[in-house]
């Protein structure tokens, strides 16, 4: 073999030799620093928007994905059969003027409309959601934590965050609050383990919310995918 072959075999040996090191100094600190993980979304506050009485919409003006200011008319219920259902107390003015008042279908508050299911002609009903509205600038992240890394978390710890659909930009926040039952407690399929007699143990996920800040201009939307990494908590 000569001397050439044994410096380049050398060389790649070399090389190899510091990327296991390094990835393996990078993986020590990252554990030791941060509770990490790419189970989590960015979530905003979905208000309804319901009906006040039963009726029938003689109009809906807009659809999923649209921009909505606070008090804007977004449709109008028609009032025929609440005025039957009131009777002779819908002869009022003030009964007729506030009935009148409510068939304007209004946004709670200014944001971004999502999974508007509402159409001109449908009935709809108290309690029915037409659409749901989420004000874009109070967005969070909830990451799901391993139980198990809850002991290196308190509220206040500093978050790096990242965001799939931005990978170049970088995102701060810092842990509010910690939810105090798992995931599969807010679930709605329950567990099986109890109705098959046997026990399986599985790591439960804890609902951790996280601020956003410094998005101001960048087009988050509820739902998308994250990436968190948790300053851990030290004595």
């Amino acid at each position: 073999m000569n001397v050439r072959r044994i410096v380049l075999l050398n060389g790649m040996g070399l090389i190899v030799l510091i990327g296991v090191i390094w990835f393996g100094w990078n993986y020590y600190y990252n554990s030791t620093h941060y509770v990490s993980t790419d189970n989590a979304f960015v979530q905003g506050q979905e208000i309804p928007i319901n009906v006040e009485y039963a009726g029938i919409l003689d109009s809906w003006h807009v659809k999923s994905g649209d921009s909505v200011r606070a008090g804007q008319i977004l449709g109008q219920l028609n009032p025929t059969l609440e005025f039957q259902q009131l009777g002779t107390m819908g002869r009022s003015v003030q009964v007729r003027n506030s009935v009148a008042a409510a068939a304007q279908i209004s946004s709670p508050i200014s944001g971004n409309l999502l999974r508007s299911t509402a159409a001109s002609g449908q009935m709809v009903d108290p309690g029915q959601p037409l659409a749901y509205v989420v004000n874009p600038q109070q967005l969070i992240v909830v990451a799901n934590i391993d139980e198990g890394q809850l002991k290196n978390i308190n509220i206040g710890n500093t978050v790096d965050i990242s965001i799939s659909a931005f990978p170049a930009q970088d995102f701060k926040g810092t842990v509010q609050s910690i939810a105090l039952a798992t995931n599969s407690e807010f679930s709605l399929i329950p567990s099986t383990n109890s109705a098959s007699g046997t026990y399986t143990k599985v790591i439960q996920t804890i609902p951790v919310n996280i601020s956003l800040e410094g998005y101001n201009g960048v087009p988050l939307a509820s739902g998308m995918s994250a990436t968190v990494h948790i300053y851990r908590q030290t004595a």
